[in-house]
């Protein structure tokens, strides 16, 4: 069979399977072609109407959803902030009034060593106690001029306590004081007064120090008195070196140091005294304190 006759036949069959006719070769049994069928339920698919969900990616917001989300997030901010902003507020009312309580205990502390401070000078620079008024009667035994001395020789120390207000100021704690007067005040009695009551007390030492001490060293027996029980150890002490000038220098050496002292307490302490008290009422008031 020649090559054109082959693909005739070719032809000729490609054409019956086409029309859906075959030959009657016996040894010819082809299958049927198999054509897709789409399902019902593709069909219906594709009628039905597409729905976008409002959270697809796909889908265009409108301003006003926009708007609600702005203010949802605005609000939300605002609320934290003053949260916020009420917390730390409570937390430094706490502190501030926990501070108060300790100046409060710091300056009652203070206020009883000027008040104690006060009786020891009054009780101390007697006029009548005072070497001049015993010398004015006369005749004065040793005894009686050594005890006039030992009477006025002490050393008048200062203990404030300015612990809190010393932590406030180094740490900045000082701004948890919401009413500048108080805090003006307060910085005036411990940055300024308690200064000077320090500064006054060294003058008061080192007068001691130059004067009182030396005439003690020179004219007093240490055998005969007990300094720091205030006693006597021998019922008859002698003043050493005793002399009309010996006498008069005692008595300049002691009305001087009356007069040191009297000055510090009229000039610094009662000033000092003063504002402590003022201090306590101050905080007392603003704190409603006991």
């Amino acid at each position: 069979m020649t090559d054109e006759n082959i693909e005739g036949k070719r032809n000729k069959l490609k054409a019956e399977n086409a029309e859906g006719h075959f030959p009657e070769d016996p040894g010819f049994n082809p299958k049927p072609a198999f054509r897709f069928q789409p399902s019902n339920t593709e069909t219906q698919t594709e009628n039905m109407e597409v729905h976008k969900h409002p959270h697809h990616v796909t889908h265009r917001k409108k301003w006003g959803e926009y708007l609600l989300e702005f203010l949802m997030l605005f609000l939300a901010v605002f609320l934290g902030f003053i949260a916020e902003n009420f917390r730390e507020h409570y937390i430094e009312h706490k502190r501030e009034k926990q501070f108060a309580r300790q100046l409060l205990n710091d300056l009652r502390k203070d206020s009883v060593f000027f008040s104690e401070r006060q009786k020891a000078f009054d009780s101390i620079f007697a006029k009548e106690k005072m070497i001049r008024q015993l010398l004015a009667h006369g005749d004065i035994s040793d005894k009686n001029l050594i005890e006039g001395f030992t009477q006025v020789f002490r050393n008048f120390d200062v203990n404030l306590t300015n612990t809190t207000f010393s932590q406030m100021k180094t740490s900045g704690s000082l701004r948890y004081i919401v009413n500048t007067n108080l805090t003006a005040e307060l910085q005036k009695y411990y940055d300024v007064m308690c200064q000077e009551v320090l500064e006054e007390c060294m003058v008061s030492r080192e007068y001691l120090k130059d004067y009182m001490l030396p005439f003690y060293l020179k004219h007093v027996k240490a055998q005969d008195i007990d300094l720091i029980n205030g006693m006597f150890i021998k019922s008859s002490p002698a003043i050493l070196n005793r002399t009309p000038e010996s006498d008069q220098e005692l008595l300049n050496i002691t009305e001087m140091y009356r007069v040191v002292n009297l000055g510090i307490s009229e000039q610094t302490n009662k000033p000092a005294a003063k504002q402590a008290n003022t201090l306590i009422g101050m905080i007392k008031k603003e704190y409603h304190l006991e």
